[in-house]
């Protein structure tokens, strides 16, 4: 267990140089940790969270809702995976249908309905722009084996249709939140469960485009309990000056085309794990550089 706090927060952002809106509602989304309580979602300066393995049955993530300028923030259960069903389902086609988001911020999830027109069609937020996911087509989970593709599958954040963290949920690659939403399918209800508060916390502000940080729920857990030293890194979305030298490394060494200019977007990203695949081998590519890729490319880190 370790206590997750706002200032936390603050250096995750810092510590992978993406962008914050000091005064704008952030997303984040931890792959493979929970809240300790996942029925509290009340706004606080800190939670307690957990690391957890995945199952790809179960929810074992946690999402956060946090405006950093009111100091506080939410931390709601969900899944940022897909679930085995939908993965076993994709394998029968080489992966198609189903995918994993790789970890990075992504910078404009915006309001709209998820599954627009059909029975369980609610509001949600829709994604917006090609992002880099990972397809299997060999087993039910997602590794470095697995080939990553440039592409929007259009998976949004949405409810997961789920009752609890022992329960199933439903997702081909979304990004979803406990609980059930209010919709056709279900007479309309009234939403419940975690995803309740996090549609009618989001709704209710007039903001649109929401940026939304995945990262692994290992490093959130290192920063908390450890202290930030050795935890700088470049990723997709990544914007600054170490992604400036990362970008200038790839394009001395071949891998990298485009202007040198500290946006660490798809195509920086594309060049990243084509290096890591030509020097760690197949399996090696991660999309992140650390200290071990910086060493490769020759560059000072951090």
């Amino acid at each position: 267990m370790f206590t997750l706090t706002v200032s936390h927060l603050k250096q995750l952002f810092e510590l992978n140089e993406f962008p914050l809106d000091n005064d704008a509602m952030q997303f984040a989304g931890f792959r493979g940790c929970v809240p300790i309580n996942p029925g509290d979602q009340n706004l606080a300066a800190k939670h307690d969270l957990m690391t957890a393995s995945l199952d790809y049955r179960h929810p074992r993530c946690t999402l956060v809702q946090w405006t950093p300028s009111e100091g506080k923030f939410a931390a709601y259960p969900g899944s940022t995976v897909p679930h085995q069903d939908s993965v076993a389902s994709a394998r029968r086609r080489g992966g198609v249908g189903t995918n994993q988001l790789v970890s990075g911020f992504y910078g404009d999830y915006r309001k709209g309905w998820h599954k627009a027109g059909k029975p369980t069609g609610h509001e949600a937020w829709r994604q917006t722009a090609s992002r880099p996911i990972r397809r299997t087509g060999d087993d039910l989970d997602y590794d470095g084996d697995d080939r990553v593709e440039l592409v929007n599958p259009s998976d949004n954040l949405h409810c997961g249709w789920c009752a609890g963290m022992e329960s199933k949920y439903s997702s081909a690659g979304c990004q979803v939140v406990v609980g059930f939403p209010k919709c056709v399918q279900r007479g309309n209800d009234p939403a419940t469960g975690p995803w309740k508060l996090f549609q009618s916390r989001g709704y209710a502000i007039a903001q649109q485009s929401f940026g939304y940080a995945l990262l692994n729920g290992g490093e959130v857990q290192r920063l908390a309990l450890s202290g930030p030293v050795g935890l700088e890194r470049i990723r997709c979305g990544s914007q600054g000056p170490r992604a400036e030298r990362v970008q200038k490394a790839l394009k001395e060494k071949g891998f990298y085309e485009g202007i040198v200019d500290g946006q660490f977007g798809t195509r920086s990203l594309r060049a990243l794990l084509d290096f890591q695949e030509a020097k760690f081998g197949r399996g090696g590519d991660d999309g992140i550089c650390g200290p071990q890729t910086a060493e490769a490319l020759g560059i000072e880190w951090p």
